[in-house]
């Protein structure tokens, strides 16, 4: 599990398919910005963490460690994109019940 913002940040950031320059453009801030966020050297203003939930579909009590569950927000999707991720959620869990039966 991801306990530090830093960490969390760099595994949302790569598992959304976003370069550090990528993230920094979408949030108006640079590259080293970003890097310095996942380097642990600096921390995002409340304005950028709040960014960052947005853009990563996640609670910022997330980001910073306080919600040790990852939260996908859907507010921003219309009722048919979120009954589409619904079932693409419930397709990933039966592959997953399939597999721990055959173990």
């Amino acid at each position: 599990m991801k306990r530090n913002l830093y960490e969390r940040i760099h595994d949302l950031r790569e598992r959304s398919g976003m370069t550090q320059a990528d993230l920094a453009l979408r949030l108006g801030v640079t590259r080293s910005c970003v890097n310095a966020w996942e380097m642990g050297v600096s921390k995002p203003s409340l304005d950028n963490l709040v960014a960052l939930g947005r853009i990563f579909h996640t609670s910022t009590d997330y980001l910073l460690g306080c919600d040790k569950h990852e939260t996908l927000l859907l507010d921003n999707y219309s009722q048919e994109e979120k009954e589409l991720i619904m079932r693409l959620i419930q397709y990933i869990e039966s592959q997953h019940l399939s597999e721990n039966k055959k173990k």
